[in-house]
């Protein structure tokens, strides 16, 4: 193994290296849920990964990332580490000692002026700060960041977003430095646990090196000691053979006890001369449906019982289903949801509604009736999704526990089922098609009945000419304002 510290690069050439290193950290990633399925870059065997780093728009120049923000604003930050150089055995990491290739390293005083060099002229206005662990050892290293950060803070003046990198197994006196000096702090968890991490990394301890750190941090921030608003952390996937049902499990540890800002997870990807460049990569779809129950526990509320509906024998989730839909269809009792009297809750749980569609819901039904999807989908429901799980005038789907059972009610036995199948025959009836994806259409006087005495049960309830049309409201009555009682 060959190591070649670079002697005398100048400094934009480290930042070009540099900032290509520090894009293997999940933390300067763009939004895994806005980019899933773009960017795909074909590999020399044949496999595609995303790269999420190809987008001129995301990456002007090398060292300068534009990171998305809420309520869909950017800011444009420095992504850099400090050095790419690791002494630690990581199994899946570029960075990690395995690797043979030429590693480079900034001077604290040649990177905070670059930083500073970058704010002037309108380039840059924060900084991503990562690193390999040096010689030296985790507070070695945190100590060179920090003391770079209170340069750009207090030489250069510079009082705006910093992401700090904290390495695992800093003593408590730099994580205190780091917590006075950063915007927000942040500690690689990497896996759910110990024995996980043993796998990738026997250097590490999970409990001294990563967990300890993390509550320090916590303390510091609830007892407002430092510039610091909050932390985050990433999971490498599938690195571990963890199931989701353990990072389930941890992330609830985490945004529960420690009150996380974010937990972001990549999926693991083989690195040429890493101790696993032979194992296979875990797919994007992974990723995404974990950022999905990701959501639905940190915005949405959901408690981790729901969310376990969510999750095969196994504990991991349908790569082909979202979680949320899964979800409505393990639990037919509470559907269909009345639009125009359902809680705020039973909105969230609806597929097809989020928390702004919601609320829009919520104030537009004050002074009108709820009856029809143009409305809707202005207010930002999916209808594709929400069709099969809400009842408004006009509207009543077939009720989902009776859809449930004739999915179940095959002539086959139930347990031959596969419940991947059922799920995926059922959100394509409820989304008007068949099995086959085709779309149904009311064929003759009264569409496709096959039995024209009873309505109960029939797919084309509510069609134009389906004598069970009869008991929808008339149009005349449609967007009466609704008079407070």
């Amino acid at each position: 193994m060959v190591i070649v510290i670079s002697s005398q690069p100048d400094r934009y050439e480290k930042l070009r290296a540099l900032s290509t290193m520090a894009a293997d950290d999940v933390l300067g990633r763009p939004d895994p849920v806005s980019q899933f399925r773009r960017d795909q870059t074909p590999s020399q065997d044949g496999r595609t990964y995303r790269d999420p780093y190809s987008r001129p728009d995301k990456n002007p120049m090398p060292g300068i990332y534009k990171a998305s923000m809420p309520g869909g604003k950017t800011i444009s930050l420095m992504r850099t580490m400090f050095t790419d150089y690791c002494m630690m055995d990581c199994h899946f990491c570029p960075n990690s000692h395995w690797v043979p290739r030429r590693r480079f390293a900034y001077k604290v005083d040649e990177l905070a002026k670059t930083f500073a060099e970058l704010v002037e002229r309108n380039m840059v206005s924060g900084l991503f700060l990562s690193s390999g662990i040096m010689g030296g050892g985790a507070s070695r290293t945190t100590e060179k960041m920090v003391q770079t950060v209170e340069v750009i803070r207090k030489r250069y003046k510079f009082n705006g977003y910093i992401h700090l990198k904290v390495m695992p197994g800093t003593s408590r006196d730099i994580v205190e430095a780091a917590h006075r000096l950063g915007t927000r702090l942040s500690v690689n968890i990497e896996t759910p646990s110990n024995p996980g991490l043993q796998r990738l990394s026997p250097m590490k301890d999970m409990g001294s090196g990563i967990l300890e750190p993390m509550s320090w941090i916590d303390r510091l921030t609830r007892a407002r000691t430092g510039e610091t608003v909050g932390q985050a952390t990433q999971m490498i996937v599938g690195a571990a053979e963890e199931s989701d049902s353990d990072i389930l499990d941890r992330m609830s540890q985490l945004y529960g006890d420690w009150k996380l800002k974010r937990v972001y997870y990549v999926p693991f990807r083989p690195v040429r001369y890493t101790p696993m460049e032979e194992h296979a990569p875990t797919p994007s779809e992974r990723e995404h449906r974990l950022y999905q129950v990701d959501w639905l526990k940190r915005v949405y509320r959901f408690a981790d019982d729901e969310l376990r509906l969510a999750f095969d024998a196994r504990g991991f989730l349908d790569l082909d289903q979202d979680p949320k839909a899964v979800i409505a269809l393990e639990n037919p009792a509470q559907f269909p949801v009345d639009l125009n009297s359902a809680d705020l809750p039973a909105l969230l749980r609806t597929p097809g509604i989020g928390p702004v569609s919601a609320d829009r819901i919520m104030r537009h039904r004050r002074r009108f009736t709820i009856d029809n999807w143009r409305d809707l989908q202005a207010m930002g429901v999916v209808r594709k999704k929400a069709a099969g799980f809400v009842v408004m005038p006009g509207h009543r789907p077939e009720p989902a526990r009776q859809l449930r059972l004739q999915m179940l009610g095959h002539d086959e036995p139930r347990a031959s089922l596969d419940l991947r199948d059922v799920r995926r025959e059922a959100m394509a009836t409820l989304s008007g098609r068949s099995a086959a994806g085709s779309q149904a259409a009311p064929t003759g006087q009264h569409g496709d009945c096959a039995d024209r005495s009873s309505c109960t049960g029939c797919p084309m309830f509510g069609a134009p000419g389906h004598p069970g049309s009869a008991t929808a409201a008339p149009a005349a009555v449609r967007r009466q304002p609704v008079m407070a009682q």
